[in-house]
């Protein structure tokens, strides 16, 4: 028999908090938000009435996922830089 109580989940089961967060992603609070509205970064879990947090296990592997967008970006804007040559 199942029933529809919410889990408690502690930080001992691998939640990131907001300042976490931001150290394992490297993106401000700001930006996170707008990437989350946009669908483009995982969604916090509610922890409580006023407190959300992060599976971290999720944000590594988000981290890991954009790693080969950022890598292509760089090497793209460092092309451009040597196309345009100096000035």
């Amino acid at each position: 028999m199942s029933t529809n109580k919410p889990q408690l989940i502690t930080r001992t089961d691998g939640i990131a908090r907001e300042a976490e967060r931001r150290i394992i992603t490297g993106i401000p609070t700001s930006s996170w938000y707008l990437l989350q509205k946009k669908g483009l970064a995982p969604k916090p879990i509610r922890l409580g009435p006023r407190s959300v947090g992060w599976p971290r296990r999720v944000l590594f592997a988000w981290c890991e996922q954009r790693q080969d967008t950022w890598v292509r970006l760089g090497d793209a804007a460092v092309r451009v830089v040597e196309k345009a040559g100096p000035r």
